[in-house]
């Protein structure tokens, strides 16, 4: 369950959202509420980690005669032709930068081994009862997809009650030996979200307000160097999207209030996927700060009933423009999710940027995140900002002089999933090297992929709901993230417009020009429910990133491609 500060005190929410999966803070709001479900008024006071909802797939309760999609993962003919194309694609030192791919190219890179097909047909025909008609394959035809009843399912792999209710089974130990050759995992049957204990992080004071200043568009235009003259719009080859899970809506009339009150280009939301779920305050703080900071740009706010980054991925590559920037403020600890999850959602991640799609998730509000309920046995880095594929966004506060430090509950450290990749090495082994009092080395993998990569202010950010100039804010890297990923839309945007490549995944070019995006951060710490945190110093490090972008650098470093 989720907690709700209301009133003075802390009770349950009836219909609480699933705090785990969006990064955002609320403070109360003397509009219409926009964080809650409806238009009840209450404050969230009080963020829990992660309360997990559960992907969809064959239940102890489930009734025998539903029907499920099932999900074969193909393994792939060449299992490192994905990563290497995206890796030179987008290192500025190879002759094939920012040279995108086809969706035929793609499909070719990530080719199953022959005769795939043929044997999931046939294991489905002989064991599921389903026609090989029935047997449908997604955008680049490394999964196939079939309709089947649950019986048949649970006949079919061999589940009993006591599997189901206790997760026994995985997505790759329930492939059928026959089919071991062929298929890397079969998802959407016994695999969930595993629901770790709910647990509050620290009481904040009662007003919900965060340190730092309240945060405008014209307060971000100002910080981060943004002129008059950065506004996208200009090419139609150029979008921006960001994503939304479960209960999460948003209101075009409060994104029309929010830009004729603030005077940003009007901008319409184009909607792929539900929009009804009542939950306003992540939706709407996306779709209005992203057509903040990505001001004029044609927009996208792409949703998903479940928390499934690699359903919604697939969704993603099938629309007919994809956005070439991607703004995800939703996630939890990665040790909570299933592993085979996350690598096959980093295939799409890895797919979208060999077709030059940039990716920025949240980092998290939980500083280092934690392992264990009473006592911290590990930290917990966010996914899916630990996917080496994505760019992950911390976050600062502004204080009142306009300096900005490092957010006591950005989320950052180390992934124990995914092995740091090479783009981040000389940055990582100088900050392990050089940094005094960093954390006991048995709480995080000092070798895994290293989060966050940049940061920008993460709290107090006023919304428009129901009126504007009503006091409302949020705060989180849910509202970083759509600050930088739209910097980037209109960087994107100037580029397109002169018939050039858009930037794609930034992250080589970031590192090689660490120095040279903006703002280092020298102060922060995000000791959360651990004995100690990272310090933000001189360099990159695991609260802030590289530090904070200001537009014009980060266009020059983006446009130029340069390096070191």
């Amino acid at each position: 369950f989720c907690f709700w500060r209301q009133g003075g005190g802390c009770v349950p929410h009836s219909h609480p959202p699933s705090a785990h999966s969006r990064y955002t803070t609320a403070r109360n709001s003397r509009a219409h509420d926009p964080f809650a479900m409806g238009t009840s008024r209450v404050l969230l006071a009080l963020l829990v980690s992660h309360c997990v909802g559960a992907l969809s797939g064959v239940s102890a309760s489930t009734d025998s005669q539903e029907y499920l999609k099932v999900t074969f993962a193909l393994k792939p003919a060449d299992g490192e032709a994905l990563e290497k194309a995206l890796l030179n694609i987008s290192d500025p030192h190879h002759a094939r930068f920012r040279q995108y791919l086809s969706h035929d190219e793609v499909k070719a890179l990530v080719k199953p081994l022959d005769g795939a097909n043929e044997a999931v047909s046939k294991w489905v025909k002989e064991n599921l009862g389903e026609p090989s008609s029935s047997v449908s394959s997604s955008k680049h035809e490394d999964f196939l997809h079939v309709a089947t009843t649950v019986q048949k399912a649970r006949e079919a792999f061999a589940l009993d009650k006591d599997d189901l209710a206790t997760s026994k089974k995985s997505a790759t130990t329930i492939v059928p030996e026959a089919l071991k050759s062929f298929v890397y995992a079969i998802f959407d049957v016994v695999d969930t979200m595993m629901s770790p204990p709910s647990r509050r992080r620290r009481k904040l004071n009662v007003t919900g307000k965060f340190k730092g200043i309240d945060i405008t568009p014209q307060i971000l235009h100002k910080q981060y160097n943004i002129g008059p003259s950065d506004i996208g719009g200009k090419s139609d080859k150029n979008s921006q999207g960001v994503a939304a899970f479960e209960d999460a809506e948003f209101k075009q009339s409060d994104v029309d209030a929010f830009q004729k009150y603030y005077d940003l280009p009007s901008v319409k939301i184009n909607v792929v996927g539900p929009n009804s779920g009542g939950y306003f305050g992540e939706a709407g703080l996306d779709t209005q700060y992203i057509t903040a900071c990505g001001r004029g740009v044609k927009s996208y706010f792409i949703s998903h009933e479940e928390f499934n980054m690699l359903s919604w991925c697939e969704e993603v590559l099938n629309m007919t423009q994809i956005p070439t920037v991607l703004s995800i403020s939703w996630g939890g600890g990665e040790s909570q999710y299933p592993i085979e999850h996350q690598v096959s959602a980093n295939k799409c991640f890895q797919k979208l940027g060999v077709l030059g799609v940039s990716v920025f998730a949240a980092s998290g509000d939980d500083g280092t995140g934690k392992q264990g309920f009473f006592r911290c046995k590990k930290f917990d880095p966010t996914w899916p900002a630990s996917s080496p594929w994505v760019t992950a966004v911390g976050a600062t506060y502004i204080d009142s002089s306009y300096g900005e430090n490092g957010w006591q509950y950005s989320g950052g450290g180390f992934s124990c999933n995914f092995d740091r990749p090479s783009y981040q090495d000389a940055a990582i082994e100088t900050y392990l090297n050089t940094t005094r009092n960093l954390p006991d080395s048995s709480l995080y993998c000092k070798n895994g992929r290293a989060t966050p990569d940049i940061a920008a202010v993460g709290t107090n950010y006023l919304l428009c709901s129901g009126g504007c100039g009503g006091g409302g804010s949020l705060s989180g890297t849910s509202a970083s993230t759509p600050t930088v990923a739209g910097m980037v839309s209109v960087i994107n945007d100037m580029l397109m417009k002169e018939g050039k490549a858009p930037v794609g995944f930034i992250n080589p070019v970031l590192y090689e020009n660490a120095h040279d995006i903006g703002v280092d951060i020298l102060t922060g710490n995000n000791k959360q429910g651990c004995p100690s945190g990272f310090s933000a110093v001189q360099g990159w490090d695991a609260i802030t990133g590289v530090g904070s972008p200001l537009f014009d650098k980060l266009k020059a470093v983006l446009v130029s491609g340069k390096f070191h």
